[in-house]
């Protein structure tokens, strides 16, 4: 049998469309043998909009995991998971819950001192943010330095997004990812990553929204993970049950051609390679 697995998964718990069990359904009629779900943490930033909204929520969103991993169990597992932010209001490095099955790992805000500003939301946050920084190298040096940071002080299990600064670049032709610097702040990312023992994901979920043709991250980025013999798993950052799979096989034959032979999966026991 195939196995078949989305490790990062939203629902309206968070920033979502889908209920969790609505998203178990879908799962099981596309055929998955398993999903996993990573709900953004509560962080108690005002304005994160994205996230759990309280610590009472996260608790019902756990619980209701539990629920439905005995609801449906035998039919397709289920692992509670979440998406842990770099900074919270209460810390400058989140740790995940004891009582998780895996956690992701991502930064999805440039920071300078107390100031943040979102990087995914819209391209004209980005430039806001570029503007303040004085230019894309200084800015995407910090996002570099805000992900290395994180690894070295959290204990995810994924790294989530790697180049997410890339998402606008395809509509407003920025062309930042062919300096120097940028492959050299990238390289040192997945050097930290080999080191810290995290796995990588290879994410469709830009793709899904129309804003890359490509998942995250980048070919020669894929290239530089490969050569390190980081191990990488494949999601669709899905935020919508229609998109529960949204590209993950064109992402396996991208992968097959660049000479990846397997990639990662979550089991009972902890994550384990099967073969593209």
């Amino acid at each position: 049998m195939i196995e078949k697995q989305n490790l990062h998964t939203h629902s309206i718990f968070c920033d979502g469309k889908n209920s969790l069990e609505e998203m178990v359904m879908e799962a099981i009629n596309q055929g998955f043998t398993s999903i996993g779900f990573s709900s953004h943490a509560y962080t108690a930033f005002p304005f994160d909009e994205c996230g759990i909204k309280s610590k009472e929520k996260e608790k019902e969103y756990l619980d209701t995991l539990s629920f439905l991993k005995e609801k449906y169990r035998g039919i397709i597992k289920i692992y509670s998971g979440l998406e842990l932010e770099s900074r919270d209001a209460f810390s400058l490095s989140p740790l995940a819950p004891s009582t998780l099955d895996y956690s992701i790992g991502s930064v999805h805000y440039f920071w300078k001192g107390d100031k943040s500003w979102p990087i995914d939301y819209t391209a004209e946050y980005f430039l806001k943010a570029k503007e303040a920084f004085g230019s894309f190298r200084s800015l995407i040096d910090s996002y570099w330095e805000e992900v290395i940071r994180f690894m070295c002080v959290s204990d995810y299990s994924i790294l989530g997004h790697i180049d997410l600064v890339t998402k606008f670049i395809e509509r407003e032709k920025w062309d930042f990812q062919s300096y120097s610097w940028y492959k050299e702040g990238a390289e040192a990312v997945i050097t930290e990553a080999k080191k810290r023992g995290k796995i990588i994901e290879v994410n469709t979920g830009a793709m899904s929204k129309g804003y890359r043709t490509t998942p995250y991250p980048s070919s020669f980025i894929l290239s530089m993970i490969k050569e390190r013999k980081v191990p990488i798993t494949i999601t669709t950052d899905c935020h919508d049950k229609a998109y529960l799979s949204y590209g993950m096989e064109e992402a396996k034959t991208m992968l097959r051609e660049k000479g990846f032979k397997e990639y990662m999966l979550l089991g009972d026991n902890g994550f384990y390679p099967v073969s593209l």
